[in-house]
This record gives C-alpha cells, structure tokens and sequence, in this order.
C-alpha cells in the first residue's frame, strides 16, 4: 500500500483580484490501494473534523504519491 498526502483547497481572490489556491487541511493516509481509495479515506476523515461535508469548505482536493507530482484532482466548482 501506498502513502498519499491529500491537500484540500479553497478558491479564492487576492486583494489586487488575482484567483489562487488556499490549503485548508492536509491529511495523510498511509494504507490506501490507489488515489481513489485515499481521497475517499480523507474525505471522510475531513468530514468528521469538521462535521460538515468537505465541500462546504474547500473547493478541490489534490491527491499526491510519496511527494511526487499530483495525480488526481477533483473540483466542486461547475462553469455557468
């Protein structure tokens, strides 16, 4: 099994207007089989923090291998 380091994020506006990321809560899970299967254990883990669902307070999650390059992202942001 593989570490993941799951990153969720919020968008957000600078005071100059520009969009960037804001972390809102790394969690790492150590006994995942795949990104799939630790996104979902860090969902849940997110979600008993904070007692809500995760995406009430972050916009995305980014799933990284062992510090490598991220592999997976998932957004709750839809074009209009």
């Amino acid at each position: 099994m593989s570490t993941y380091h799951v990153s969720f994020f919020k968008n957000l506006l600078s005071s100059d207007g520009h969009p960037f990321k804001c972390l809102q809560r790394r969690i790492d899970v150590t006994d995942a089989e795949s990104a799939a299967q630790a996104a979902e254990s860090a969902s849940r883990a997110f979600e008993a923090l904070y007692g809500c669902p995760w995406k009430l307070h972050a916009d995305s999650i980014e799933i990284n291998a062992d510090l490598s390059q991220p592999i997976e992202t998932r957004s709750n942001v839809r074009a209009i």
